[in-house]
């Protein structure tokens, strides 16, 4: 079951990939102006195109953390190989390639091996949560039992 929710995630990210330059734009520019607005309230003042760069290296960031999250998870409960590190080594490398790959098929998006160092970024920093958490819990569970 678990491995359902990690398969409509990699689904939603890859879906994230095949919209056209302009959609994409269109997401990443609104969000950018609330964050700017936001910051405004502070008086902070940030300039629109460098920010809006970070926005979107952000956004591929958390979206790749949150897959490291799930099949970090997945890969705890019920592991495809019995080796969890290749279980996992393998969502690091294929899926941020894919996602790559499979935006140069749409209009105005291109490959990025860029994108791609920070998606495996992401992945790795979502599986070290994970990690960390589930530690956590077995040495509180452990804790609970002496």
């Amino acid at each position: 079951m678990i491995w359902l929710v990690v398969a409509f995630y990699i689904y939603t990210i890859f879906r994230n990939s095949m919209m056209i330059a302009d959609a994409s734009n269109e997401m990443s520019y609104a969000l950018t102006y609330k964050l700017i607005d936001y910051l405004s309230r502070y008086h902070i003042t940030v300039e629109f195109h460098s920010f809006h760069h970070y926005v979107r290296k952000m956004a591929h960031f958390c979206e790749f953390a949150g897959l490291g999250f799930l099949v970090g998870l997945a890969n705890h409960i019920a592991p495809f190989f019995r080796s969890r590190l290749l279980n996992f080594c393998l969502f690091l490398f294929l899926v941020p390639f894919t996602d790559e790959m499979l935006q140069q098929f749409f209009d105005g998006r291109s490959t990025q091996f860029s994108d791609m160092l920070i998606d495996g970024a992401g992945i790795l920093f979502g599986g070290f949560v994970i990690y960390v958490i589930i530690l956590i819990c077995k040495d509180l569970f452990h804790l609970k039992q002496s």
